[in-house]
């Protein structure tokens, strides 16, 4: 059960420091010592402001399954925090804040290290919520709000929550611990990857076939990569409309490229970067997209724009293209020093990737030898040998993956990775081989 205790302390709205806060706005504390921990507003909000608190409730993952009634229980419960444009507040070790969200006004949030350096920053969207996790730091970081225009704040604490969920409270604290946990582990990435500036090799995953297995071998791969250099691995997710390489991976997506494209051009890297959500395996993993209907704002000089923000200190970049051709994923194939296309060995598929072989090789001009196939056994009885599928392909096959049967699946539904869960099953173990071919072709010390 998820009593809300975070790391055995409680999150408070304070004042930072007196000197970086402006004279004439005073000092306060906007905590649990201003109003009764729990207790409702003096003045019932009004019923469109009710419905404005909901529906930012709504938008958040943590909160996006509750009922409507659990969702307006909750907005009933949640304070306005005002914070002037100048201001800056600071999460104390002790209080009673756990959520809080932009509700209208500019501000940036920001995780300093113990000398007082800015390690991570973001920029959130009116309706964002703000991931600020100071109980869990101990003295390693210290996390703050700084008011770039007048913003309202709204905050939920510990006894608002149990009072309008009860029980149920435990699945949304689970979901909170996820985040607090994803951004210490950016926090650390941040630091990690300030000390390496060189700018990672790319290498893109795709399969000319929807359920070949592309993305559970991506993820795994790349977690394996992240085992040699944790911290310094990066998973994009460009399968688009529907990628699911956080699901796999176990993490909370709170932004993707797409959302990071919509902020002003000022504050397009910050929201890119603090879009990346980061695996306890020391995996990060970006979204492309998290809605559908945000695949029309991908395109080629987008993506190499991203490519270009996010590479420099990391080890290696992966990118997940699923089945895309669109101009977003013919970048990254271009740009590629590695193209790991992924196969299972059915008729269908063999025609659809000699195909795309011909665009990689025909059209596009890929090398040959940056190319490789990776046969995936879906099932346990294949009617192709590898002898017959590297016939029709007119390639060998670099690595085979034997069929693992619901493995992939259970280890999702568990919350694990598959190479976490069992290092053993085939899966992991073909995962481990492509990260070794990877390692080999990019001259990678593994």
């Amino acid at each position: 059960m998820w009593d809300g205790v975070l790391g055995g302390r409680w999150y408070i709205i304070g004042v930072l420091g007196a000197n970086e806060v402006r004279e004439n706005q005073g000092a306060r504390e906007v905590g649990a010592q201003q109003v009764e921990s729990g207790s409702r507003p003096v003045n019932e909000p009004s019923l469109s402001t009710l419905q404005q608190h909901a529906r930012i409730l709504a938008m958040s993952s943590v909160f996006a399954e509750l009922n409507d009634g659990e969702l307006r229980a909750l907005a009933r419960r949640m304070r306005t925090v005002a914070l002037a444009a100048g201001e800056t507040l600071r999460l104390g070790t002790h209080g009673g804040d756990l959520v809080i969200f932009l509700a209208s006004g500019a501000c940036e949030g920001a995780i300093l290290d113990a000398a007082g350096k800015v390690v991570l920053s973001r920029r959130p969207a009116p309706g964002d919520l703000l991931i600020l996790p100071v109980p869990r730091t101990g003295d390693r970081y210290v996390t703050s709000i700084h008011g770039l225009t007048d913003a309202t704040l709204l905050t939920l604490d510990r006894d608002g929550l149990m009072e309008a969920l009860g029980t149920d409270v435990e699945k949304v604290g689970t979901g909170l611990d996820k985040l607090w946990e994803q951004e210490l582990a950016a926090a650390d990435a941040a630091q990690a990857q300030e000390a390496w500036r060189a700018s990672a090799p790319l290498v893109a995953f795709f399969s000319a076939k929807g359920g070949s297995g592309v993305t559970t071998l991506a993820v795994n791969t790349a977690a394996s990569l992240a085992s040699k250099y944790p911290r310094q691995v990066l998973l994009i997710d460009l399968s688009e409309p529907f990628g699911h390489a956080a699901l796999f991976a176990d993490l909370i997506a709170t932004g993707s490229v797409a959302s990071a494209s919509k902020a002003p051009p000022a504050d397009f890297t910050k929201n890119l970067k603090g879009a990346i959500v980061n695996h306890r395996s020391g995996l990060g993993v970006l979204p492309a997209t998290l809605r559908p209907e945000e695949s029309d704002l991908l395109n080629a000089d987008l993506t190499s724009r991203t490519l270009d923000i996010v590479a420099p200190g990391q080890r290696v970049v992966i990118v997940d293209l699923g089945t895309s051709l669109a101009e977003a994923s013919l970048v990254v194939v271009e740009r590629a020093q590695c193209l790991v296309i992924v196969v299972p060995a059915e008729i269908a598929a063999m025609t659809d990737a000699r195909r795309a072989l011909a665009v990689f090789r025909d059209i596009m001009g890929v090398p040959d030898s940056r190319i490789e196939i990776v046969l995936n056994l879906r099932t346990p009885h294949s009617p192709l040998d590898r002898a017959a599928i590297e016939s029709v392909l007119g390639k060998q096959v670099s690595v085979t993956v034997g069929f693992d049967g619901s493995k992939p699946e259970e280890a999702t539904l568990a919350g694990a990775l598959v190479m976490q869960r069992d290092p053993s099953s085939l899966v992991a173990r073909g995962a481990a081989d492509i990260a070794r071919l990877i390692g080999a072709n990019l001259k990678l010390k593994l």
